[in-house]
């Protein structure tokens, strides 16, 4: 291979190495934008990861799907409680954020009578009530996420537990009762 060959082939690869959205498969379908999301989030990847979740709830938007819009909401609120703490970020603005597309999020899950999946989304407006110091209103999500997911109501009676310590999203539920509520 001559070397100019190869000085643009190492110049090709350094640019789309840089790239934020290498090696993201292009996809209209909007379950599996946001499963890629998910999967760049825990990469370490947050601006593709957050292109990828606006873009999936700007497609059940237009489907006008409650269900998979809700589930978008939840995974916005829950990247930017967590964009919340990077450096130099602007806190109260992320978690503002993040209370907004959990209220859409529970929302969307009750009015489709989805307690369990609506659960999460409790359980996340009350971790970033309590980021803001809001313990009254933090308790009182963590104990609707409770009475939610023990409810048993809704077709979706699953979802990922990211946190190996638990068994069980109601576990996670109860362990936050136990801590933060007195």
């Amino acid at each position: 291979m001559k070397l100019e060959t190869r000085i643009i082939l190492l110049f090709i690869v350094s640019v789309l190495s840089g790239c934020s959205a290498a090696g993201v498969f292009y996809s209209k379908d909007p379950t599996r934008k946001l499963q890629q999301a998910y999967a760049l989030e825990a990469q370490g990847r947050p601006i593709p990861a957050e292109r990828l979740a606006k873009e999936s709830l700007a497609i059940y938007k237009e489907k006008k799907d409650i269900f998979g819009q809700s589930e978008a909401h939840a995974f916005l609120g829950s990247f930017y409680k967590s964009k919340s703490s990077w450096k130099n970020t602007n806190t109260d603005k992320y978690l503002s954020k993040a209370l907004e597309h959990f209220n859409l999020s529970t929302n969307g899950f009750l009015s489709l009578g989805e307690n369990i999946q609506a659960s999460k989304a409790y359980f996340g407006l009350g971790q970033t009530q309590g980021l803001l110091q809001r313990v009254d209103l933090a308790c009182k999500n963590f104990h609707k996420s409770l009475s939610l997911i023990e409810s048993g109501k809704g077709k979706d009676k699953e979802f990922i537990i990211l946190n190996p310590e638990y068994g069980t999203a109601a576990d996670i539920y109860k362990s936050n009762i136990e801590a933060h509520c007195k």
